[in-house]
């Protein structure tokens, strides 16, 4: 059974988050709550506007050595997310399919709780899924 994979965002890493919105709110974008997520090393914000993508800004911890060291290009889209029923499921399809996961399935706390996993492809990058 294939799964639907939902366009949910684009995720943007970015070294400080309230001067990257402020930008985004040149452009009619509307910032949400930040969130603090001690599990994944960042603080995150989603930004919106009507009729367009929804905007993701993560700005890693200090102690996020990954992602600072991503940082040193400059502020960036860096991952798109889609949003799917069942993250288990579609965390199988993907793996057959050849993806390669960064980590099981967690909760995130920007998404309620709802489970969330990253996948890298070599031909399409990094990509989230986040569970309904």
């Amino acid at each position: 059974m294939n799964i639907d994979f939902k366009f949910e965002h684009v995720g943007y890493i970015t070294d400080s988050i309230k001067q990257t919105s402020a930008l985004f709110r040149l452009l009619g974008y509307e910032a949400g709550n930040v969130v603090d997520d001690d599990t994944q090393r960042t603080r995150i914000c989603f930004l919106s506007k009507a009729g367009s993508p929804t905007i993701e800004l993560v700005e890693p911890y200090e102690d996020n050595k990954t992602m600072v060291k991503m940082l040193k290009k400059g502020v960036a889209p860096y991952h798109t997310c889609y949003e799917v029923e069942d993250v288990r499921k579609a965390y199988d399809q993907l793996l057959d399919a050849g993806f390669t996961p960064l980590f099981e399935p967690v909760a995130a706390p920007a998404f309620n709780g709802r489970l969330i996993c990253y996948f890298w492809n070599g031909s399409l990058g990094l990509i989230e899924i986040v569970g309904q």
